[in-house]
């Protein structure tokens, strides 16, 4: 069948009728929902995870063991072992198999002796404790006997001190706090935090820190311009080297002697090495010594006091 021009254009027209007889329901703007789900990449949070991971792996490394020890405080050394287990996300029934790891010494053979009735961590925390606490006499003692050292910064002294106040009175009122700060405190810095009355612990931080501070700036000026050492702190210088002293004979017959055909003088018969001595009895010394043109010798004996001209033994040449 051919399809003419006329017939072609009859069905365009049919079929766009068609198309144009559908309705099309478009959606409400208030049927949209803005509740839209955003992919997130979990790479940032591994990698933070293995990051924390990482640190607390090298914390854990770098606990200190205890062996139960008069000079080891059980409190604060279970203070840290729970904070480091706690930051590397350890459950109890873990935390009981890693502590046996830090125990050494009197504190491993308690365990092991002990380890029937510890049944989990807490009971674990409670029967060391009981069996390493110092007593009061001892904690005492302890307290009395921190001392600030001399490198050691206000703020490290300052919390282990108040750590010791609290074990041995939990509550230890402020201002028996602030007298065992006082006593231990560096004793450049004591008459100065004194002077400003400080009420609280706090407060007699941030006094002590300030003073510290100072104390530290003018250390650095005053190192800054040392006074230079005198290079040479003594002007007596000893003498080494040896210094040889030349005598030679005058002959007053031999002035008109020929230069051209004169014979070489003989060396020196003698060398004559000086003593060191000091630029304090130069002086002296030079006025003592005597003058070496004085000092003749004779060709002809090799004595010392007259020329050849004079010897006493020319007639036996």
């Amino acid at each position: 069948m051919v399809i003419t021009r006329s017939n072609y254009q009859q069905l365009f027209q049919q079929e766009a009728q068609r198309l144009s007889d559908i309705e099309i329901e478009s959606p409400q703007y208030s049927e949209i929902s803005f509740n839209h789900i955003v992919y997130r990449p979990l790479l940032s949070s591994i990698m933070e995870e293995q990051i924390l991971h990482t640190l607390a792996k090298e914390q854990i490394k770098r606990l200190a063991k205890f062996g139960g020890a008069h000079h080891e405080d059980v409190v604060k050394w279970l203070s840290d072992v729970e904070e480091v287990f706690t930051r590397a996300q350890l459950q109890p029934s873990n935390k009981l198999l890693a502590v046996q790891s830090y125990l050494i010494d009197s504190a491993e053979k308690w365990f092991r002796y002990n380890k029937s009735i510890i049944l989990d961590w807490s009971t674990f925390k409670i029967a060391i404790v009981k069996a390493y606490q110092p007593s009061l006499h001892e904690t005492l003692l302890r307290l009395e006997q921190r001392l600030q050292l001399c490198d050691e910064s206000v703020m490290d002294y300052y919390h282990d001190k108040i750590h010791l106040c609290l074990q041995a009175d939990s509550n230890m009122s402020s201002s028996m706090i602030i007298h065992y700060l006082t006593k231990g405190l560096k004793q450049s810095l004591i008459a100065h935090v004194v002077r400003r009355h400080p009420a609280t612990p706090p407060e007699f931080l941030a006094v002590a820190q300030d003073e510290e501070k100072i104390q530290f700036t003018l250390n650095g000026l005053s190192s800054a311009s040392p006074n230079k050492p005198d290079p040479y702190p003594n002007e007596d210088f000893q003498m080494d080297h040896q210094v040889n002293a030349v005598t030679r004979p005058v002959n007053d017959n031999n002035r008109s002697f020929n230069w051209q055909h004169r014979q070489p003088l003989p060396q020196p018969l003698m060398n004559v090495p000086t003593t060191p001595f000091s630029s304090s009895s130069r002086r002296s010394y030079s006025q003592r010594r005597p003058v070496a043109s004085t000092a003749r010798q004779c060709y002809t004996c090799y004595g010392f006091g007259h020329i050849a001209q004079y010897c006493p033994n020319r007639k036996n040449v």
